[in-house]
């Protein structure tokens, strides 16, 4: 079998019969900001074209924006292809799909394995990471891939023995994260001149787990992917701050931290095609990593893609600082806390003692105003866990549903500050993101 990395955490495989396209993006701004700092390897019209075959499946394992490119799916795929998503308890991917014009969309719930007829698939959910993204895992008679993407994280007991049966006797690739996919640490302005060192430490603690993950699992390889992309901020220079996650720069990175299977992981770049068989990387062509991405990041500005984003958006130009909108905002985000625990009580029940603030800025003023999440109250202050700084056009956006809150953490739109300073607030970020795309969906909050 042969794996080609697209671009990101798009990967290209084909089993006796059935092609496999994993995760497709191509231009169109993620999370407001982000774009690809490799593009597609083949043009999108090829890709295109293919899910016309009829042995052609598409798999979205999750519904961030670097992960299904609407607007290029919707002008140019195939309606009638094969879609294969994750079962999760919200039914929102398959609804964005419905939306799109796909109806041939094939769930794999969490504790069950789907048969095709030459290859087999199931989910890996960890309720304690994530509600809204997993993992799923593929296989034939000799191969098994791991589609890890964003979930980079230690995998439980259980997901290790179930993945461990799965891959048993095959041929095992596992691919998963290995670059930051928020703000953190680029948009904490606490940092200071440390905030490269932490991202790095932040970075090579993913690239570490993922390799645990492997020993664990005994997997033959690693692919690290996930993380090709840079976020471009009107009047920030944050595309120059992201870390380029090269073959090269991770293993620089790791330096001598005693991985003894270091050599499982794999030196691929986009564009390249792994040979699970041989155990070797090809491309048809030589091209230096570095300077791909150095001219991408060039012809995305130099052709003006980056005007599709969201601090390029001429029509964002609400200035006015509304505090009803603001404490609105808050207390309906507190509403959907309460209301999601009493169905998931076990999905960070933390978030129940945090306090969140959000500080909007014009060019005239600044205010502040802090949510205490227990008692379910919004203060004229900003004693909090967490302090977003977001610019009154963009909270205007998020507030009239144009954008999502994500663009404004993960899309890079805010300015983040917590407390104390070595505290994630994890629990925060996730009730927030989901918050927002409930908020922005619906027509009575």
């Amino acid at each position: 079998m042969k794996v080609t990395l697209i671009n990101h955490s798009s990967l290209l495989f084909k089993f006796k019969k059935s092609t496999i396209l994993t995760d497709f993006w191509n231009t169109s701004p993620a999370f407001g900001s982000w774009l690809p700092s490799a593009l597609p390897f083949y043009h999108p019209t090829y890709l295109a074209s293919l899910s016309f075959e009829d042995n052609f499946y598409l798999t979205i394992s999750h519904a961030h924006d670097d992960h299904i490119d609407d607007y290029f799916l919707e002008k140019y795929f195939n309606k009638k292809m094969k879609i294969i998503i994750n079962e999760f308890p919200s039914p929102s991917l398959k609804r964005r799909l419905n939306k799109m014009g796909f109806d041939n969309i094939i769930s794999v719930p969490k504790n069950e394995k789907i048969n095709f007829e030459d290859f087999e698939t199931i989910s890996i959910f960890d309720e304690n990471v994530s509600n809204d993204d997993a993992g799923i895992s593929f296989r034939d008679d000799e191969y098994c891939i791991h589609h890890g993407n964003d979930n980079w994280f230690k995998l439980l007991e259980s997901n290790l023995i179930k993945l461990k049966n799965f891959s048993k006797n095959r041929k095992f690739l596992y691919c998963s994260q290995t670059n930051s996919a928020a703000g953190h640490p680029i948009t904490y302005p606490q940092y200071g001149e440390d905030v490269q060192q932490v991202l790095k430490d932040k970075v090579k603690k993913m690239v570490i787990t993922g390799l645990q993950n492997v020993k664990n699992l005994d997997a033959d390889y690693f692919l690290p992917y996930a993380g090709f992309s840079k976020s471009y901020v009107k009047n920030k220079n944050y595309h120059l701050s992201a870390f380029d996650p090269t073959f090269k720069n991770l293993k620089e990175m790791i330096g001598n931290e005693g991985i003894n299977n270091i050599d499982k992981m794999i030196d691929i770049f986009p564009g390249g095609t792994f040979d699970l068989s041989k155990g070797t990387v090809e491309y048809p062509f030589n091209f230096k990593p570095n300077r791909l991405i150095d001219i991408t990041s060039n012809y995305l500005i130099n052709e003006n893609y980056i005007k599709k984003c969201d601090t390029y958006n001429k029509e964002f130009n609400n200035e006015e600082l509304n505090l009803d909108r603001v404490e609105t905002y808050l207390n309906s985000f507190c509403t959907f806390v309460y209301d999601y625990l009493t169905r998931f009580p076990n999905f960070y029940p933390t978030i129940k003692n945090k306090k969140v603030c959000f500080e909007i800025i014009s060019n005239l003023k600044s205010e502040k105003r802090t949510l205490n999440i227990e008692n379910q109250k919004v203060l004229n202050n900003d004693d909090c866990n967490k302090k977003f700084t977001i610019p009154v056009n963009l909270f205007n956006a998020l507030y009239e549903k144009k954008i999502v809150f994500e663009n404004l953490y993960t899309g890079y739109e805010a300015e983040v500050m917590r407390f104390p300073l070595d505290e994630h607030n994890r629990d925060i970020i996730m009730y927030l993101d989901m918050f927002g795309y409930k908020y922005k969906n619906s027509k009575n909050l």
